[in-house]
Protein backbone atom coordinates (compact mmCIF):
# COMPACT_ATOMS: atom_id res chain seq x y z
CA UNK A 1 0.00 0.00 0.00
CA UNK A 2 1.15 3.64 -1.26
CA UNK A 3 1.19 5.63 2.14
CA UNK A 4 -1.94 7.85 1.82
CA UNK A 5 -4.07 5.12 -0.24
CA UNK A 6 -7.01 3.13 1.38
CA UNK A 7 -6.83 -0.71 2.20
CA UNK A 8 -8.80 -2.58 -0.73
CA UNK A 9 -11.81 -3.80 0.92
CA UNK A 10 -11.94 -7.39 2.37
CA UNK A 11 -12.80 -10.01 -0.15
CA UNK A 12 -12.09 -13.37 -0.56
CA UNK A 13 -14.14 -16.67 -1.67
CA UNK A 14 -15.22 -19.06 1.15
CA UNK A 15 -13.10 -22.27 1.62
CA UNK A 16 -16.56 -23.90 -0.44
CA UNK A 17 -16.02 -21.87 -3.24
CA UNK A 18 -12.09 -22.75 -2.88
CA UNK A 19 -12.76 -26.52 -2.78
CA UNK A 20 -15.20 -26.53 -5.36
CA UNK A 21 -12.49 -24.62 -7.71
CA UNK A 22 -9.57 -27.12 -7.16
CA UNK A 23 -12.43 -30.32 -7.53
CA UNK A 24 -14.03 -28.80 -10.76
CA UNK A 25 -11.10 -27.35 -12.49
CA UNK A 26 -9.76 -30.79 -13.56
CA UNK A 27 -12.97 -32.23 -14.50
CA UNK A 28 -13.58 -28.87 -16.71
CA UNK A 29 -9.84 -29.33 -17.85
CA UNK A 30 -10.70 -33.02 -19.00
CA UNK A 31 -13.68 -31.95 -20.80
CA UNK A 32 -12.15 -29.27 -22.59
CA UNK A 33 -9.82 -31.67 -23.98
CA UNK A 34 -12.30 -33.70 -25.00
CA UNK A 35 -14.21 -30.88 -26.88
CA UNK A 36 -11.03 -30.30 -29.17
CA UNK A 37 -10.03 -34.31 -28.90
CA UNK A 38 -7.22 -33.82 -27.19
CA UNK A 39 -5.75 -36.71 -24.92
CA UNK A 40 -5.21 -35.78 -21.03
CA UNK A 41 -1.78 -37.74 -21.72
CA UNK A 42 -0.60 -34.84 -23.56
CA UNK A 43 -1.07 -31.85 -20.79
CA UNK A 44 -0.43 -31.68 -17.19
CA UNK A 45 -1.67 -28.84 -14.86
CA UNK A 46 -0.31 -27.02 -11.88
CA UNK A 47 -2.21 -26.77 -8.21
CA UNK A 48 0.11 -24.14 -7.59
CA UNK A 49 -0.51 -21.82 -10.51
CA UNK A 50 -4.22 -22.35 -10.16
CA UNK A 51 -4.07 -21.54 -6.42
CA UNK A 52 -1.99 -18.30 -7.60
CA UNK A 53 -4.46 -17.25 -10.00
CA UNK A 54 -7.46 -17.53 -7.42
CA UNK A 55 -5.69 -15.35 -5.41
CA UNK A 56 -4.82 -13.16 -8.05
CA UNK A 57 -8.50 -12.88 -8.81
CA UNK A 58 -9.19 -12.24 -4.95
CA UNK A 59 -7.12 -9.01 -5.34
CA UNK A 60 -8.86 -8.20 -8.69
CA UNK A 61 -12.44 -8.18 -7.02
CA UNK A 62 -10.90 -6.17 -3.65
CA UNK A 63 -9.72 -3.14 -6.60
CA UNK A 64 -13.43 -3.67 -8.55
CA UNK A 65 -14.72 -3.53 -4.75
CA UNK A 66 -12.44 -0.14 -4.12
CA UNK A 67 -13.78 1.62 -6.64
CA UNK A 68 -17.49 0.77 -6.40
CA UNK A 69 -20.12 2.49 -4.25
CA UNK A 70 -20.77 0.69 -1.40
CA UNK A 71 -24.49 0.03 -2.38
CA UNK A 72 -24.12 -1.13 -5.79
CA UNK A 73 -21.31 -3.58 -5.15
CA UNK A 74 -19.94 -5.80 -7.59
CA UNK A 75 -22.14 -8.37 -9.69
CA UNK A 76 -21.92 -11.77 -9.54
CA UNK A 77 -21.03 -11.76 -13.54
CA UNK A 78 -17.98 -9.09 -12.59
CA UNK A 79 -16.61 -11.90 -9.91
CA UNK A 80 -17.50 -14.75 -12.51
CA UNK A 81 -15.43 -12.10 -15.19
CA UNK A 82 -12.67 -11.74 -12.94
CA UNK A 83 -12.19 -15.68 -12.17
CA UNK A 84 -12.36 -16.32 -15.58
CA UNK A 85 -9.55 -13.49 -16.65
CA UNK A 86 -6.91 -14.86 -14.07
CA UNK A 87 -7.69 -18.73 -14.67
CA UNK A 88 -7.27 -17.82 -18.16
CA UNK A 89 -3.67 -16.02 -17.52
CA UNK A 90 -1.73 -17.86 -15.08
CA UNK A 91 0.14 -21.13 -16.60
CA UNK A 92 -1.90 -23.62 -15.15
CA UNK A 93 -2.11 -25.85 -18.21
CA UNK A 94 1.19 -26.78 -19.39
CA UNK A 95 1.40 -28.74 -22.94
CA UNK A 96 3.67 -31.74 -24.29
CA UNK A 97 4.97 -31.51 -27.56
CA UNK A 98 2.33 -34.21 -28.67
CA UNK A 99 -0.18 -31.46 -27.99
CA UNK A 100 1.16 -28.99 -30.48
CA UNK A 101 -0.26 -30.58 -33.21
CA UNK A 102 -3.88 -29.92 -32.09
CA UNK A 103 -4.87 -26.58 -33.76
CA UNK A 104 -7.13 -25.98 -30.75
CA UNK A 105 -4.55 -26.87 -28.01
CA UNK A 106 -4.09 -22.85 -27.26
CA UNK A 107 -8.30 -22.80 -26.34
CA UNK A 108 -7.83 -25.63 -23.32
CA UNK A 109 -6.63 -23.71 -20.68
CA UNK A 110 -9.21 -20.89 -21.63
CA UNK A 111 -12.41 -23.33 -22.07
CA UNK A 112 -11.53 -25.08 -18.75
CA UNK A 113 -11.80 -21.73 -16.72
CA UNK A 114 -15.18 -20.64 -18.58
CA UNK A 115 -16.90 -23.78 -17.98
CA UNK A 116 -15.74 -23.77 -14.21
CA UNK A 117 -16.90 -20.10 -13.60
CA UNK A 118 -20.06 -20.62 -15.37
CA UNK A 119 -20.64 -23.63 -12.97
CA UNK A 120 -19.97 -21.52 -10.01
CA UNK A 121 -21.81 -18.26 -10.80
CA UNK A 122 -24.49 -19.03 -13.24
CA UNK A 123 -27.41 -21.01 -12.83
CA UNK A 124 -28.81 -20.98 -16.35
CA UNK A 125 -27.71 -22.48 -19.34
CA UNK A 126 -24.97 -20.14 -21.49
CA UNK A 127 -25.21 -21.67 -25.36
CA UNK A 128 -21.43 -23.40 -26.33
CA UNK A 129 -21.24 -20.83 -29.18
CA UNK A 130 -20.57 -18.22 -26.10
CA UNK A 131 -18.73 -20.28 -24.09
CA UNK A 132 -16.22 -21.18 -27.27
CA UNK A 133 -16.33 -17.31 -28.14
CA UNK A 134 -15.34 -16.39 -24.42
CA UNK A 135 -12.57 -18.71 -24.42
CA UNK A 136 -11.78 -17.17 -27.73
CA UNK A 137 -11.96 -14.03 -26.71
CA UNK A 138 -9.72 -14.25 -23.60
CA UNK A 139 -7.15 -16.73 -25.49
CA UNK A 140 -6.31 -14.62 -28.42
CA UNK A 141 -7.86 -11.28 -28.26
CA UNK A 142 -7.66 -8.66 -25.46
CA UNK A 143 -10.05 -9.62 -23.05
CA UNK A 144 -9.83 -8.07 -19.04
CA UNK A 145 -11.81 -8.88 -15.55
CA UNK A 146 -14.40 -6.24 -17.56
CA UNK A 147 -15.17 -7.63 -20.31
CA UNK A 148 -15.33 -11.15 -19.20
CA UNK A 149 -17.45 -9.81 -16.44
CA UNK A 150 -19.40 -7.77 -18.90
CA UNK A 151 -19.85 -11.96 -20.74
CA UNK A 152 -21.30 -13.40 -17.63
CA UNK A 153 -23.49 -10.17 -16.59
CA UNK A 154 -25.26 -10.62 -19.32
CA UNK A 155 -25.98 -14.41 -18.57
CA UNK A 156 -26.87 -13.67 -14.85
CA UNK A 157 -29.05 -11.05 -15.36
CA UNK A 158 -31.32 -12.82 -17.41
CA UNK A 159 -31.73 -15.45 -15.23
CA UNK A 160 -32.71 -12.96 -12.76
Amino acid sequence: MIDGEPALPEFSFSNDVWSRIFSDYVSFLWKACGVFGLSQKHIEYSDRELALAVKEAEIDIRAMLARRSKSRGVSHGKIAGGLAFRLSRFKIVHFKEEAWDNSHFHLIQELAATLLVRKLFVQRHVPEANILELSYQLSRRHANQETAGLFFDAFVAEAG
